[in-house]
């Protein structure tokens, strides 16, 4: 098994220096990082004991081997205009993978799944969590959000490490990683360079970069939901970020608070 990678000191303290108007923390173990995340703060873990994901799965995330991060902040935003807030985080991720891949001279080919997970090669090296809380319910005037993002990708597991996770994991496909706090601070920026496109056009500015790395286009799918299973062909998102599903021949959409969806692999 590998040694645990470390973060430079020097990595963090740029952290801290560029979002000065945040608290940065780095520890060494936590049970969860997005229980435990205090307002305006990034807070980053070595180990995460008690991680989960959308659905209460529970997130392997072994000391020093991965990055595994809370990022709590204030947005001038009503909840309603979060619909698809996800989905934009995931395309940040691409955008931040590509600016890594591009300087080392090679394209990037991780997909995203519909509505949270990354995907490389068949396989999950990545997921977000997104929590957003009103913070003046019922007062009058502007609404702000406490919204808190959630993000864990497997950095550098070993095979044995992978290959006890009960579904198909692999590491982040990067052809040269740097340390994990420049990764994080280059995707804290561009999370805040995002959000206020996101707020004043929703997903539009994203939807073309989301169809390109896209794991489940044209594939046929299942979708469960509190009424039962369905089956159908995948057709992608709308601008709210909803699921668009053809079934016996009529396209209908979901909302990732109501479904899950998996691939139907072809029987062998």
């Amino acid at each position: 098994m590998p040694s645990p990678v470390k973060t430079n000191s020097q990595g963090l303290d740029n952290l801290q220096q560029d979002h000065p108007n945040l608290t940065v923390s780095w520890v060494d173990s936590i049970d969860s990082t997005q229980q435990s995340v205090q307002a305006n703060s990034i807070l980053i873990a070595e180990q995460q004991l008690a991680g989960v994901g959308r659905r209460g799965n529970r997130w392997l995330t072994p000391s020093g081997q991965a990055i595994c991060f809370s990022y709590r902040f204030t947005l001038n935003a009503q909840t309603n205009q979060m619909s698809g807030y996800a989905l934009m985080v995931a395309v940040s991720i691409i955008q931040v993978i590509k600016a890594f891949d591009g300087a080392a001279g090679s394209t990037t080919k991780a997909q995203l799944k519909w509505p949270n997970d990354l995907y490389f090669d068949q396989q999950k090296f990545g997921g977000i969590l997104i929590h957003v809380k009103p913070m003046n319910p019922g007062a009058a005037g502007p609404k702000q959000l406490d919204v808190t993002v959630g993000i864990g990708i497997n950095w550098s597991l070993s095979k044995e490490q992978l290959q006890s996770v009960d579904q198909p994991v692999c590491n982040i496909p990067l052809c040269d990683k740097p340390p994990r706090a420049d990764f994080i601070n280059r995707l804290i920026k561009q999370l805040n360079h995002n959000n206020p496109q996101f707020l004043a056009h929703g997903l539009s500015p994203f939807l073309q970069l989301w169809q390109q790395h896209d794991y489940l286009v044209n594939k046929p799918v299942c979708v469960t939901q509190d009424t039962g299973i369905v089956e159908g062909l995948y057709h992608g998102i709308d601008e709210q970020g909803q699921l668009l599903i053809a079934i016996n021949g009529m396209i209908k959409t979901y909302s990732a608070g109501e479904v899950s969806v998996r691939m139907i692999k072809p029987e062998t």
